[in-house]
């Protein structure tokens, strides 16, 4: 299937033949500059990952060896919602209700309930400047996780592909009557394209999370001097890091270069966006750089009075939330 283009700007759908899942491709390609492509694919049916984000020929991601593995954390880029990473002991306490998840980390919960869930998806939208795709997920008493997070909401994601890279936007929209407390977050798995000690993170934060078994305490630490600071640009090849950062604002991005390819890759994140989680462990041919809404146990500590170091978003009924990460890929 091949949609009708603009300036380059492509859309298609493919069907994988093991799962009949639908992968949708955001495709631009330069005509004065054959070698100048950006190509996106999305699958709504496996928690509506990006699996893959190819520039100029360069695959940025982890990708799955299977679509059918595309479903969960672990590759590609997974939506992390209402609760991003980690929840103590797999529950909170909100508006005198107790939300209680099945243990996926020894007793804790992880990663939230929207990254294996099937997504539907609506018709691209075609422009002179992009290309662009909206999915979405239902919170109601249809939906598999409602007796988890009862609280009737819609969780949007909007994928804007660009010359340089790919916009992805969220939107969430309390259709209960009651709170809706939540975070949203991020989880890309970014591949290490060269050499290890060759690749350097930068985390412009203003603190770091003082955490007991990767679960913050609600102290705020700080960057000077300590082993885990990223302000400055710091090399990938000894870090070995599961830390989650506070202070992150629009002026100043999280991003990494692969000094021996020459690639820069910035992470413009909305101000909504105010933590980091960086994930970096040895072994691996990837790292994370995690853009957040909220702390790790973000329902936790607001609960025991660190509201702003928790920084949960609580929209009353009819209320919406909307922000953004925009990935852009250049040159050093």
């Amino acid at each position: 299937m091949s949609d009708p283009q603009l300036a380059g700007f492509h859309y298609s759908v493919l069907t994988d033949p093991e799962t009949q899942w639908k992968v949708h491709e955001l495709s631009y390609r330069d005509a004065k500059s054959p070698g100048r492509t950006v190509i996106a694919r999305i699958v709504p049916a496996a928690g509506s990952n990006l699996v893959s984000l190819e520039v100029d020929g360069t695959e940025m991601l982890r990708t799955p060896p299977k679509i059918s593995q595309a479903a969960g954390v672990g590759y590609g880029i997974p939506i992390l919602y209402p609760t991003p990473n980690r929840v103590r002991d797999s529950r909170f306490m909100f508006d005198g209700r107790t939300f209680q998840f099945k243990p996926n980390e020894r007793s804790n919960f992880i990663h939230g309930l929207v990254n294996r869930a099937e997504w539907k998806a609506d018709p691209p939208v075609m422009r002179s400047d992009g290309v662009s795709l909206k999915t979405y997920i239902d919170f109601d008493q249809k939906s598999p996780n409602f007796s988890l997070f009862p609280i009737l909401n819609r969780l949007t994601m909007t994928y804007a592909l660009a010359t340089d890279g790919i916009l992805m936007g969220f939107a969430v929209e309390n259709r209960d009557g009651r709170p809706l407390p939540f975070g949203f977050g991020l989880h890309p798995y970014f591949r290490i394209l060269g050499d290890r000690g060759q690749t350097y993170l930068q985390v412009p934060a203003e603190r770091h999370m003082e955490a007991e078994g990767l679960l913050p305490t609600g102290k705020l630490q700080s960057l000077e001097g300590a082993p885990f600071d990223l302000r400055q640009p710091t090399s990938l090849g000894d870090l070995k890091l599961d830390d989650v950062y506070w202070g992150m604002v629009p002026e100043r991005p999280a991003g990494y270069e692969f000094r021996d390819r020459g690639i820069r890759v910035t992470l413009e994140a909305s101000e909504l966006f105010t933590h980091a989680v960086v994930y970096t462990p040895q072994g691996r041919p990837y790292f994370c750089i995690e853009n957040q809404t909220c702390s790790t146990d973000a329902h936790n500590l607001h609960g025991q009075g660190f509201e702003r170091e928790a920084h949960l978003i609580v929209l009353k009924p009819g209320e919406s939330a909307t922000g953004s990460v925009r990935i852009r890929v250049g040159k050093l």
